[in-house]
């Protein structure tokens, strides 16, 4: 076995001459001819990006607001973070669990095969190979129940393939089956059957149980260093990158026989350093190794897009549905992004502590995940994670009166500021028209509510440049106690004009409440006493209330009242007669 030190100068050293190799070549090979390019693209690795303070994001237009005067709030944002696998350990290539949970980790300065939880942050432990020194790369079938790892041997030799099962945490099986130098290989989705790609040309598939090659093909020219499986596992594609000035070719084969259906030579391409599909099988995403990151048609290998990124782009992460892709900047220590949209790259980007050479998407949460094994920078220790971007919706706020003042928060994922990212409250009166509230620029915005605005709803809108993705959160209002009601007072009911004080209103002149149709008696001035407001003496006949012939049952007889005047008259002239005789 080859001492430690020296396997790490080794990987080293031809890590740099293989990098600096294709920057070189890409930067001749990228005088090619090919349509004009879009603006923002060049055949020379362009200027390193600089950061920009502007907190104010890019509104729909992707106009920016010039950054106020003052100092503007700050932003706490979670952008990721960089994970510690182990000293020096120079991790290679990264693959993640179906359910996003967790990340296994080769690393050629390593034997074992290292596990991450990326819901914590944290590494958790690792499968020992126990053969060669270390591991260049790692795939997963679709279960994520397996995997396999090239094992290699020296810097320059492959020692064979680790099959691993990852339910138990354990060594399955090594196959040392003659696969030439290689440094890749991709489990088939039913983990059946795994390819590998040599630095040769040759091409092999292999059975995963029993370590058999079910096909093989040798390609005509070296240099291959590159695969990728359609969605449909129909066919491979092979990248080898060009030698002196013939540029780069493109292999397409049957995944099963590995009969070779296209192979042309593309010389405005110098390398292929990293191969992707997203969820369109008409589009694969290219890193190029150069400075450029490329779209290209898979059927028949042309570019149909590229832009010039960075210095050493490695790997790619495509997005069909924002029309980008992303790739590691080996030579910057970056992450970058190229909008397929405008031509340009984006002047935002998220570093990593070393330079990168593998870059995968979350299948669940659409983080990113480098290994960063380094170049530069030396070796390598850590995988980074870069987070997608996300706010949480801020809470609604209950105040017992007006003219006090509230504060809405929210958390920030993923959203770096500068560069036409950052984010922004906004206010409403109406829940449909927004707009931006200058200065509020931060996690957190603080208002007095007044009874002019108690009705107002806030929100947070965001940007990022990097990753392209803007949104807002839900609204969040203020609520205040209804109103308590005030009481209605009852209407005193109006006068009849028709009747007098204390007299009910009676059937008017002329007309016989009973409906008898002989004529009608006129009636006379109302007595006090009668409240039906009819004459005495003419009642109406037939009435079940009143004696016949005579007065109403309530009235006075005429007799009684007789008796009692002449019953006064009498004692008032005794008293008289009295009064003289003293």
């Amino acid at each position: 076995m080859y001492p430690r030190s020296i396997w790490r100068a080794c990987a080293l050293g031809l890590g740099a001459f293989l990098t600096i190799g294709l920057a070189t070549g890409g930067a001749v090979g990228a005088q090619a001819a090919l349509p004009p390019p879009k603006a923002g693209s060049s055949a020379s690795a362009p200027a390193r990006p600089q950061a920009d303070t502007n907190p104010n994001p890019a509104n729909a237009s992707g106009q920016v607001t010039p950054a106020a005067r003052a100092e503007a709030p700050s932003l706490v944002s979670d952008l990721g973070t960089s994970i510690h696998i182990a000293d020096g350990v120079m991790p290679n290539q990264v693959a993640i669990s179906p359910d996003g949970r967790l990340a296994y980790v080769s690393a050629l300065n390593s034997t074992a095969l290292h596990i991450v939880d990326l819901q914590t942050r944290t590494a958790i432990g690792s499968i020992e190979v126990g053969a060669g020194v270390g591991l260049s790369s790692v795939s997963l079938n679709a279960a994520g129940t397996r995997a396999v790892a090239v094992i290699d041997a020296s810097p320059t030799r492959t020692h064979g393939v680790a099959v691993i099962d990852l339910t138990t945490r354990s060594l399955s099986a090594i196959h040392t089956t003659d696969i030439g130098w290689s440094s890749y290989a991709q489990l088939t989705r039913d983990g059946s059957a795994y390819l590998t790609v040599a630095v040769g040309g040759q091409i092999n598939r292999i059975d995963t149980a029993t370590g058999e090659v079910l096909a093989s093909v040798t390609l005509p020219t070296n240099n291959s260093n590159s695969g990728v499986l359609t969605a449909d596992e129909s066919t491979f594609i092979v990248g080898r990158t060009g030698q002196g000035m013939n540029g780069a070719a493109y292999a397409t084969m049957n995944a099963h026989t590995l009969e070779i259906t296209r192979d042309v030579a593309t010389p405005d391409i110098w390398s292929y350093s990293g191969l992707a599909f997203d969820t369109n099988p008409q589009t694969l995403y290219l890193a190029e190794g150069g400075s450029r990151v490329s779209v290209l048609d898979p059927a028949t290998g042309e570019a149909r897009q590229r832009i010039s990124v960075g210095d050493m782009m490695t790997d790619v992460v495509g997005s069909d549905a924002l029309n980008r892709a992303y790739s590691p900047s080996m030579g910057w220590d970056m992450v970058m992004a190229a909008d397929f949209g405008t031509g340009e790259r984006s002047e935002s980007f998220r570093s990593t502590p070393v330079g990168a050479v593998n870059l995968v998407e979350n299948p669940v949460t659409g983080d990113l995940l480098t290994a960063d094994r380094g170049y530069t920078g030396g070796e390598g220790s850590t995988v980074t994670l870069i987070t997608r971007p996300a706010v949480t919706n801020p809470a609604d706020v209950r105040l017992d009166a007006v003219d006090q003042e509230v504060t809405f928060s929210s958390t920030v994922t993923g959203i770096k500021r500068g560069n036409g990212g950052g984010v922004v409250w906004q206010r409403s009166s109406d829940g449909e028209a927004w707009s931006d509230i200058a200065g509020a620029n931060g996690n957190e915005y603080t208002t007095l509510v007044t009874a002019e605005n108690a009705g107002d709803s806030y929100r947070l809108r965001f940007n990022d440049d990097f990753w392209g993705i803007a949104g807002t959160s839900e609204p969040a209002t203020v609520t205040l106690p209804a109103p308590e009601p005030t009481p209605t007072p009852t209407p005193e009911p109006s006068p009849d004009p028709s009747t007098g004080p204390g007299v009910e209103p009676g059937p008017g002149p002329g007309v016989d409440p009973t409906g008898d149709p002989s004529p009608s008696v006129t009636a006379g001035p109302t007595l006090p006493g009668n409240p039906s407001g009819q004459d005495a003496l003419a009642g109406p006949t037939g009435s079940s209330d009143r004696p016949e012939g005579g007065l109403a049952a309530t009235g006075a007889s005429l007799g009684g009242l007789a008796l009692l005047g002449a019953a006064i008259l009498a004692i008032g002239t005794g008293l008289i007669m009295r009064r003289r005789s003293a």
